[in-house]
């Protein structure tokens, strides 16, 4: 069985990467947006997820 801990910051996870595809969406539908600032963006974004999962399963682990 799951901690507690461990079931919310799944949670945070998948809050956190539903907003981050909300970006996306907004990114890929906006026509202003160079391919090149595109793919900068979404490479943004995958760095913020990844490193804020890292950070929160590193939370869960010292407690």
């Amino acid at each position: 069985m799951m901690s507690w801990r461990m079931t919310m910051v799944l949670g945070s996870i998948g809050n956190i990467e539903r907003i981050l595809g909300k970006f996306r969406e907004l990114i890929d539908t906006d026509d202003s947006i160079s391919p090149e600032l595109r793919s900068a963006l979404h490479t943004t974004l995958d760095g913020h997820l990844l490193s804020e999962r890292e950070r929160l399963l590193k939370i869960v682990g010292e407690q």
